[in-house]
């Protein structure tokens, strides 16, 4: 054998070996290929990668040798050609090979692969049933049909009987060796596998992967890639990615735990001398609106006009003449506009899309329409007048009317940014169902029993179950009969079908007749205990699940008809995409949407009537800003300072929330350890919810006075004007005030805040004229981690590999049920890595998610003064890591620089604003509410606003409100607006109810992002920062 050059033995058919090559991947094939099947890799994967397909003897050049498969063999040869690093990759029949090397590799204690990639291939302690099982004995026509059924040789073959005869030797002997394979238990391999599932692989479906897990201790990652069981031709460029992407994260080096996350390479850069680092993507999220229509209803003249009236007695102020009249004229001037708006086809598209119904009160805004009540009038008017402020004001992530825009961070840009605007506003646009409606779907299709049949079966996520007892959360356990107990076991994900005909075949079960296994299913479904449906993930990809759900319906009239139905809604879901641009069209559109999902599931075309933010209608339209933006070094550094401030509190407030909600978890956990049996997670869970969300005192209400008494100390007395303070002023104290070494658990690593540059263009930005506004720090939340958000980023992957790499493996991840508040597939969480462990809680979709880990199977137990969960399979987590995900939502909420008082002042540090200017006060206090006609209301709101020395334009946060809104407070429609909100909470929760306003900072001639016709928006500028200090620390 040689090692230099050229073939070892006839193993390889390399001439010269690629020079600066880092990897050499050997490639194993599939039953009857050889070498030639990899014959496109080499180009796909660059000079890193030395791609070297292995010929195995009886083919290709081997003719003269014996048929065989000697994992020993292949070892030897592999070892002896191998460079210093080496992979291996095997593709259903060479993933067995594969693995069998790596073990020949072990057991003699050789060098080993530092990866193992399997593809289409199961765990080599499971047997399949599939199309490409146990057919090696077959007949020629037969074997020779299944394989062209599954793609393996191409249908022209068929028509080529010689060529058939010569490989149907080969063909034959490869698939006899796997069925004559036996598994002998192993200890698990030392080496990091990464499996690779084709989503429409019916040969090996993707589920049937998941058990690699069990034959390394190293670590698992799952992909799943498009196409069938030999995705290899068909998805070569996405495959080749994957497995570079991961060959580039072993060379930057392995990342044992939390303790000790790896540093990356690339993706982030220092900010300045501060030990933070920033991202080198980011996000801008913008409207899509121009700023300047915040001030199409302003009245300036009507508020001078009242002003010097506001102090007489109102009946006097509301009948004066000349207030009268300029009321009347602001009144009608308003009117107009409102008109005008009504009439614009972008406002009317974008209401459409969020309220169909609402564009009949725009209809009567129209020029022309001017009938009926004045009261009905100024209704219409204040509910146009809230979108409008939105859509121009307000930096939400929605439709063509808030896109997405990823911008780059370059520390090698010398100038503050680069702005070039594209021809339009959006680049992209594409139309989502949300989940909710394919679910009603899925459930119309689960009401045929027949069809449900072929649905998943899977144990719910919260459930545990130890032989004969199934444990749920804060209820006692349930006792199994053998046959139900059967049941779980078998319950993994797979179709009813199987898992009844596997059941009647087991002793075990005691069931012999198919219909008794499907009625143990029901009843077990019944109990809490099993989801039997589609059970469609909470995520964007929920549509492409159905659809392999569908397909995998083995049964016909039943799997055309669901086919049927789900064509039906995609006709009037594209009609609904094809209508962007034409309000009228999308109208109709949304309407025919309505009339087909009504038809096809049975079920109303809305949910959560009323509410905002929840996912209520059946479709949304998300969108690309065609615009690019690159921040430079000068912003970085002028951020630095104060943005290192910031960041030290918020690892501060990690430590703290993780010390205050651990002393509370340990109270509850010794007043559960003093009852008989072990303290289980989810037991545990439930009581904690009291401190965490319960109404009395929380730990988290505590640790945030105790943060912002501690900014108070840092800042002095604030007095009531703006307090400016620099950050190397503020630095010393900084150590002192917010002491931490370290974030309070993994997540902790990573901040991200929302930063709003306020410039007057981008010329003024570009030569240092500007300020920036902190919005809201989102601690210890990796935010990008965000389907609505990675969908428009060029390498999503990419930003998965970069989280998991600043966070480390195995990540504790909340399995958030269907009615988690405000939580729908839109932004669910989409950069979760294959070593993530995704906990269950509560019922939920869990079929096809690897990794999940039911509460009621977790145990905790104190080790050494700090408590642990040890979830089933023995492995161990510091309890905070398990709750880590409730407690950065209080992270976020708990980062608050002041205390809530009547007044407080605008907070500088440098050039960047962390805190804006506000008044509080209560809806009884402003006399909002108790003011009747539309022009005392008008003078109650100067009269508020001279109270309290508010600026013309404010958000106002009314506690029975879920966000702020924007009020020109010299506008007479504004004034209405802000004056029914006020009326509303009264009327709902009473007279106390909390008022909140802000200034307005940045103002619309304060915006800088444009479009190709020179108008402005708002926007914000996201950035994502690790705790890099902390990390190498």
């Amino acid at each position: 054998m040689t090692g230099t050059g050229g073939a070892v033995d006839g193993w390889f058919p390399r001439p010269v070996r690629r020079a600066g090559a880092t990897w050499q991947l050997y490639c194993l094939p599939y039953a009857g290929a050889s070498a030639s099947a990899f014959r496109r890799w080499p180009a796909a994967f660059g000079a890193e990668v030395e791609v070297v397909p292995v010929k195995l003897p009886g083919r290709e050049g081997r003719y003269a040798e014996p048929l065989t498969l000697d994992p020993v063999a292949m070892a030897d040869a592999i070892v002896a050609d191998a460079g210093p690093r080496f992979a291996l990759y095997g593709h259903s029949l060479g993933a067995r090979l594969g693995y069998e090397v790596t073990r020949v590799l072990v057991e003699r204690g050789d060098r080993l692969p530092e990866r193992l990639f399997v593809a289409a291939g199961r765990p080599p302690d499971e047997r399949g049933d599939g199309p490409l099982d146990n057919i090696a004995g077959l007949p020629r026509d037969q074997l020779v049909a299944r394989v062209v059924a599954a793609g393996g040789m191409p249908a022209e073959l068929l028509d080529a009987p010689d060529l058939i005869d010569l490989l149907l030797p080969v063909l034959r002997a490869d698939l006899a060796w796997l069925e004559a394979y036996r598994y002998e238990p192993r200890p698990p391999l030392p080496v990091r596998v990464t499996t690779f599932a084709g989503e429409s692989d019916v040969a090996v479906p993707p589920g049937q992967l998941a058990g690699w897990q069990r034959h390394t201790d190293a670590g698992l990652r799952a992909h799943r890639v498009p196409g069938g069981h030999f995705f290899l031709h068909d998805t070569l460029d996405r495959l080749a990615a994957l497995i570079r992407a991961d060959l580039h994260t072993a060379r930057t080096g392995g990342m044992p735990s939390h303790a000790a996350p790896r540093r990356p390479a690339g993706h982030r850069v220092p900010l300045g001398e501060t030990g933070w680092s920033v991202w080198r993507d980011a996000l801008l999220r913008g409207t899509g609106f121009p700023a300047a229509g915040l001030d199409r209803f302003a009245a300036p003249d009507l508020a001078a006009t009242a002003d010097p009236l506001i102090k007489l007695d109102p009946q006097r102020a509301v009948t004066d003449a000349g207030f009268v009249a300029a009321y009347q004229q602001a009144v009608e001037r308003g009117s107009q506009v409102a008109a005008e708006l009504a009439a614009d086809p972008l406002l009317r598209e974008a209401v459409g899309w969020q309220n169909r119904n609402a564009l009949t009160g725009l209809d009567h805004l129209l020029p022309g329409r001017g009938t009926g009540r004045p009261s009905k009038r100024r209704e219409r008017e204040t509910a146009l007048i809230r979108y409008w402020q939105r859509y121009c004001g307000k930096n939400d992530t929605i439709g063509f009317f808030g896109p997405t825009c990823w911008v780059t961070v370059d520390p090698e840009l010398p100038e503050v940014a680069v702005v070039e605007p594209g021809s339009g506003l959006t680049r992209r646009r594409r139309v989502h169902y949300e989940t909710w409606a394919l679910d009603a779907y899925a459930q119309r299709l689960a009401d045929d029993p027949a069809t449900r049949r072929w649905l998943p079966v899977v144990v719910s996520p919260e459930i545990h179950w130890d032989g004969r007892l199934a444990y749920r959360p804060a209820q006692p356990p349930v006792p199994l009969s053998a046959a139900a107990a059967a049941v779980l076991s078998a319950a993994d994900g797979r179709p009813a079908v199987e898992v009844v005909a596997e059941l009647s075949t087991a002793p075990e079960s005691a069931l012999r007749r198919d219909e008794d296994g499907y009625l143990l299913l029901d009843g077990l479904v019944r109990q809490g205990l099993l989801r039997w449906g589609a059970d469609l993930p909470l995520h964007p990809d929920a549509e492409s699940v159905l659809r392999l759900r569908i397909a995998a319906i083995g049964a016909e009239p039943e799997r055309s008809a669901a086919q049927r139905g789900l064509d039906r809604l995609d006709a009037a879901r594209d009609a609904v995409a094809a209508a962007a641009g034409d309000p009228d069209a999308l109208r109709d559109a949304l309407g025919a949407l309505a009339e087909t999902f009504e038809a096809v599931t049975g079920q109303p075309a809305q949910r959560r009537a009323g509410q905002t933010y929840a996912g209520r209608a059946l479709c949304y339209e998300d969108t690309d800003r065609d615009l690019s933006v690159v921040f430079g070094r000068p912003l970085q550094d002028e951020l630095a300072g104060p943005l290192d401030i910031l960041l030290r509190a918020a690892r501060w407030l990690t430590v703290a929330l993780a010390d205050a909600y651990g002393q509370a978890l340990h109270e509850l956990y010794r007043e559960l350890a003093a009852e008989p049996g072990p303290v289980r997670l989810s037991d545990l869970w439930y009581l904690a919810q009291g401190p965490l969300w319960g109404g009395g005192d929380r730990p988290v209400d505590a640790v945030a006075a105790q943060f912002a008494a501690r900014w108070a100390g840092l800042f002095g007395a604030t007095g009531d004007g703006p307090v400016q303070r620099s950050a190397a002023e503020l630095a010393p104290a900084v150590a002192a005030a917010f002491p931490a070494e370290a974030p309070g658990w993994s997540a902790g690593f990573v901040h991200s805040p929302d930063l709003q540059i306020c410039a007057t263009d981008v010329a003024a930005l570009r030569r240092g004229d500007y300020r920036v506004v902190l919005g809201e720090m989102h601690v210890a939340w990796p935010t990008f981690d965000c389907a609505v958000f990675t969908e428009w980023h060029r390498d999503a992957d990419a930003l998965r590999t970069a989280l998991a790499a600043d966070l480390g493996p195995g990540r504790v991840r909340l399995l958030y049920p269907p009615d988690w508040p405000r939580h729908t597939g839109r932004v669910a969480h989409s950069l979760a890595d294959a070593d993530d462990v995704h906990l269950g809680v509560a019922p939920g979709p869990v079929a096809g998610i690897g990794g999940h880990v039911p509460a009621s199977g977790m145990l905790v137990e104190e080790r050494d003064g700090a408590l642990v969960a040890t979830d089933p399979a023995g492995r161990q987590r510091p309890l905070v890591e398990v709750f880590s995900a409730l407690l950065a939502m209080h992270a976020v909420d708990g980062f608050k620089l002041l205390a809530p008082a009547e007044h407080t002042a605008r907070l500088s540090i440098d050039r960047l604003v962390v805190s804006r200017e506000t008044w509080r006060t209560t809806v009884d206090r402003s006399g909002l509410a108790a003011a009747r006609g539309d022009a005392a209301r008008y003078l109650a709101v100067r009269r508020w606003r001279a109270e309290l020395g508010l600026p013309e334009r404010v958000y106002v946060k009314v506690d029975t409100e879920i966000k702020p809104f924007f009020v020109d407070l010299t506008s007479p429609q504004y004034a209405v607006a802000l004056c029914n909100a006020a009326r509303g909470a009264r009327t709902r929760a009473g007279r106390d109810v909390p008022v909140t306003v802000t200034e307005m900072l940045p103002t619309p001639d304060e915006c800088w992002v444009p479009d190709a016709a020179g108008q402005r928006y708002f926007s914000e500028l996201r950035l994502q920062i690790t705790d890099a200090e902390a990390i190498d620390g």
